[in-house]
């Protein structure tokens, strides 16, 4: 089982495939004018950035952008991609916790994209992270969260996260249930001719739900102002929406 940094790093070369960077381009710009438009920002911190393709699409659209992350091989994609989309986006090396002493700037937004909130594991991990996400906002700054909806995955015990297929390669990303976590497994099935190989690689996540992340969130001097089912903003529903979607201020 590969801690959440050596997770990202096996991963990493195929993680654009497996995500669909190239092909997702044009409708997350479309996602985040809508969320511009409802908000007004014009700073913005992706604090989880993966390969950085919601920091290039906000960099895209005029928006001063900052991508972080803690992987230095997801890094190493995201500062490919800013390259050759030719957007300026400034990159860090970072854990949510440690946000304010590697970045000195204060943003409009501050998005938690991706699932990865419940890649924190314990409560003290959780407190320390939301604190150091809220302390990177500026006053009127949102902090904008997106997981899966646990409530519905925990009920349907479904395996199946997604199967999708590109080139000669099929990623399966599936979970395996334990008694307070969720093991997520992705293998990566590979074909060349009559050969095929596979790579499976694994690593545990806290599956949150909405009530113990409300405590979390007032903890740690953050107000739940809205929240949604998806990124288009659906309202929420625990027993259907596909997403939890959680949008947050600092508390006055």
């Amino acid at each position: 089982m590969a801690a959440t940094e050596d997770f990202y790093k096996e991963l990493a070369s195929d993680y654009d495939s497996m995500t669909r960077f190239k092909q997702r381009l044009r409708g997350e710009e479309q996602m985040l004018r809508r969320w511009r438009e409802r908000y007004g920002f014009n700073s913005a911190l992706d604090a989880a950035c993966g390969t950085g393709l919601h920091a290039v699409v906000l960099a895209q659209m005029g928006v001063k952008a900052t991508a972080a992350d803690p992987s230095a091989a997801m890094l190493d994609q995201a500062r490919r991609h800013a390259l050759e989309e030719g957007v300026d986006v400034r990159f860090v090396q970072s854990q949510f916790s440690a946000l304010e002493s590697r970045i000195r700037d204060r943003f409009g937004a501050v998005w938690v994209l991706g699932n990865s909130l419940p890649h924190v594991l314990t409560r003290a991990e959780l407190a320390a992270s939301l604190s150091g996400l809220a302390r990177v906002l500026d006053a009127q700054g949102i902090l904008i969260v997106q997981l899966l909806n646990y409530e519905r995955i925990l009920t349907s015990r479904d395996r199946i996260v997604g199967v999708n297929r590109e080139q000669e390669k099929y990623f399966v990303r599936f979970y395996d249930f334990l008694e307070e976590l969720v093991q997520f497994n992705v293998l990566v099935i590979a074909t060349s001719g009559e050969k095929i190989s596979h790579r499976l690689t694994s690593t545990l996540l806290r599956p949150y739900r909405l009530p113990a992340l409300v405590q979390a969130f007032e903890a740690s001097g953050l107000q739940i102002t809205e929240t949604f089912g998806d990124m288009s903003f659906s309202p929420f529903d625990p027993g259907s929406s596909p997403n939890l979607v959680i949008v947050a201020k600092r508390r006055e």
